[in-house]
């Protein structure tokens, strides 16, 4: 093993895949709800400029479910899958590891304290609809769920009982009352017309946004091949996924929105993007300390500066194509070798990045 090897195994075994840097600090209960939302809303984990209407939300949550004693469950909400486009997909990657410590870090002083009752991270995914929002492969999302849970095992060894960690499937939650896919597209089609006209209704620099979310994660080679499409075809089928994915967000709502979401023991957490019910009024939160993009839409790579400090980061598609050739492949072995195939190496790029 070089000198890089050791360097990059002793970051991951030591420091990463731990419980260092976890806080110890542990809020009195006189002061805990006040406390607990400073460090909810603090800007080295949010990322994002907040709302009083999002601090008034989560106050009000927060002050109920402890008055309640009640348990408390961050549930943060995203895609669940690899985005395609990387070269670890469809697993996970560092870059789920690098969030999931992430959120250790932030909310450590939160699960240190409240000894009212449980503390969770909850992961939400909703890949029900994936296969038809950005044509991407069922088997794809089903390995990375997997692969995901498996993740979250490892951590929950290392934490033990501090905080209980777990992913949650929309579909997993719909079977619990008895709701199924097929009732849930059909729901969907029922709402689409109406969809599209509030599409229609937004000015166009708000049309732009949402569309070009959507050509960044849809499939155009998926589950259907629709490469020899026209441009203006292409761009039909965006705007269709675009107001698919709002038309489910309101009807995924209506099946477990009162249970789930705005039960009283949850504060929900997003990320970069966020629409949809109740979304207006939760937390956006950064994917780890040092990177904006998503952690399943990047990759999580080690960032190895020349004053010997190790860096986490998670970079996006156009920020591989940047770097790719000056990446070293480099091997490793920790907790979670054997699990994923991502996971016997990680990439290292030397010199400080600056995107």
């Amino acid at each position: 093993m070089n000198n890089l090897e050791k360097e990059i195994n002793e970051f991951l075994n030591n420091d990463l895949l731990s419980t260092k840097g976890l806080s110890n600090e542990i809020y009195e209960e006189e002061c805990f709800v006040e406390k607990s939302l400073a460090r909810i809303f603090l800007r080295r984990f949010r990322k994002y400029a907040t709302t009083q209407d999002v601090k008034d939300f989560v106050n009000g949550r927060l002050t109920n479910l402890v008055s309640k004693s009640l348990p408390m469950r961050f549930v943060p909400s995203f895609g669940g899958y690899k985005h395609w486009w990387s070269p670890t997909y469809p697993k996970t990657d560092w870059a789920e590891v690098f969030n999931i410590k992430f959120l250790l870090e932030y909310l450590a002083p939160i699960f240190n304290s409240y000894k009212k009752n449980k503390v969770a991270i909850e992961y939400e995914s909703e890949e029900v609809i994936l296969a038809e929002l950005n044509n991407i492969p069922q088997s794809g999302l089903d390995e990375y769920t997997v692969a995901f849970r498996n993740v979250l095992s490892v951590f929950q060894a290392i934490v033990s009982d501090k905080v209980d960690l777990s992913l949650v499937l929309a579909r997993e939650q719909y079977e619990e009352v008895g709701f199924t896919k097929n009732m849930l597209l059909a729901r969907i089609n029922e709402m689409i017309p109406d969809y599209y006209a509030r599409f229609d209704k937004y000015d166009e620099e708000d049309k732009k946004r949402r569309i070009a979310k959507v050509k960044t994660n849809f499939k155009v080679d998926g589950v259907k091949d629709y490469t020899h499409l026209s441009e203006n075809a292409l761009n039909e089928l965006y705007k269709w996924s675009r107001v698919f994915n709002e038309a489910f967000l309101d009807a995924d709502y209506e099946v477990r929105g009162e249970s789930f979401f705005d039960d009283e023991s949850t504060i929900p957490l997003l990320f970069s993007f966020g629409l949809g019910p109740g979304g207006e009024a939760w937390p956006h939160i950064g994917s780890s300390s040092s990177s904006m993009v998503d952690f399943w839409a990047g990759m999580g790579i080690l960032e190895k500066r020349e004053n010997g400090a190790i860096i986490p980061r998670i970079i996006s598609k156009s920020q591989y194509e940047l770097i790719k050739n000056d990446l070293k492949k480099v091997s490793v072995h920790t907790k979670l070798s054997g699990s994923n195939e991502n996971y016997d190496y990680i990439y290292v790029y030397k010199g400080t990045l600056i995107f």
